[in-house]
């Protein structure tokens, strides 16, 4: 009893950090960059082609540098340290050992990067639908 009461809240907390995480990942970037455009180039008006490759330059960056930061993390959580590369599930040969899906738990960090992408998606489709507006203008 006290064992399934213990892997709930552990499911729970997990869960909800992978929430707040993608969250924080996939609006908390582009809204930093915004706003750190919003501060060096202190003009009002619509956004200038400068500003725009520098919001779009630090976005991608810093995804960049979160997914190394991911991919180092994962490495180390789950002890990928032999040299050399691992082999890939869809890059095996037949004579291996068969793939069997569901034998391997996936990760936090795999779990938080296509949490990530999903909740952003969500997120894109929802502004896009309800809140974007009129593309053309309108005179």
């Amino acid at each position: 009893m006290i064992e399934a009461i213990r892997r709930a809240l552990v499911g729970t907390g997990s869960t909800a950090l992978i929430l707040i995480g993608s969250v924080l990942i996939g609006f908390g970037v582009p809204l930093f960059w915004i706003w750190a455009a919003s501060t060096f180039y202190d003009k009002p008006g619509a956004v200038t082609g400068p500003v725009a490759l520098f919001i779009f330059t630090g976005i991608l960056v810093t995804y960049w540098l979160l997914m190394l930061l991911g991919s180092w993390v994962r490495g180390r959580m789950l002890g990928f340290s032999e040299p050399g590369p691992r082999r890939q599930s869809w890059n095996r040969s037949m004579r291996d050992t068969p793939y069997r899906p569901g034998e391997h738990q996936s990760d936090p960090v795999e779990r938080l990067f296509v949490t990530t992408a999903i909740v952003s998606m969500i997120g894109f489709a929802i502004w896009f639908a309800l809140f974007a507006g009129a593309p053309f203008p309108t005179n």
